[in-house]
């Protein structure tokens, strides 16, 4: 799906962690990654435990989280209202009593319950609760000297590739949905 017409606006939303004892080790097989498969060499970073601002390298999209939070809360609320008024469509159908009594009441009704789900699923597509266990897990193995190589993936087939080689290197990993 393209970035333009994605309810998230971030370019590289599959992430992958692998950790990692030695610089040396993360580097090897960070170098494979660029080499086999289809990520290019900015998609591969390894953070180390002296990095400055290691929660840039990790989310490095702070653009794209905000185009996240607009997009989402824009198309999902558009379209919990649309399924609250085709609720209300339905419920007139089959002739519920307060539905065929109150229409104009009960489509603004069921439209704006509708249009709150929306956006209360938008919220959580914006908090990307798959990525809280990506960052403390990476956060975590970097407060402890380790260090960390992470994949931005563009799409799910980079990600598949990128875990493929990892798993193949019996690395620990944590990834992103």
């Amino acid at each position: 799906m393209k970035p333009s017409v994605s309810i998230t606006g971030e370019q590289e939303a599959h992430k992958v962690a692998a950790i990692f004892e030695t610089e040396t080790d993360a580097n090897g097989v960070a170098r494979v990654l660029s080499q086999e498969t289809s990520l290019d060499h900015e998609q591969v970073i390894v953070v180390s435990p002296q990095d400055q601002h290691p929660g840039e390298e990790l989310e490095p999209e702070n653009q794209g989280i905000w185009q996240t939070l607009v997009r989402s809360h824009l198309w999902l609320g558009i379209g919990g209202a649309v399924a609250g008024f085709i609720v209300f469509l339905i419920l007139s159908a089959i002739g519920v009593g307060f539905i065929a009594q109150n229409g104009v009441v009960a489509a603004a009704v069921l439209a704006a319950l509708g249009l709150i789900l929306g956006l209360l699923v938008a919220g959580g597509v914006t908090l990307r609760p798959d990525h809280t266990p990506y960052v403390a897990k990476a956060q975590s193995a970097l407060k402890e000297g380790k260090y960390v190589l992470t994949v931005h993936a563009s799409s799910s087939e980079q990600l598949k590739e990128a875990t493929t080689v990892l798993k193949n290197r019996n690395v620990r990993l944590v990834r992103t949905i």
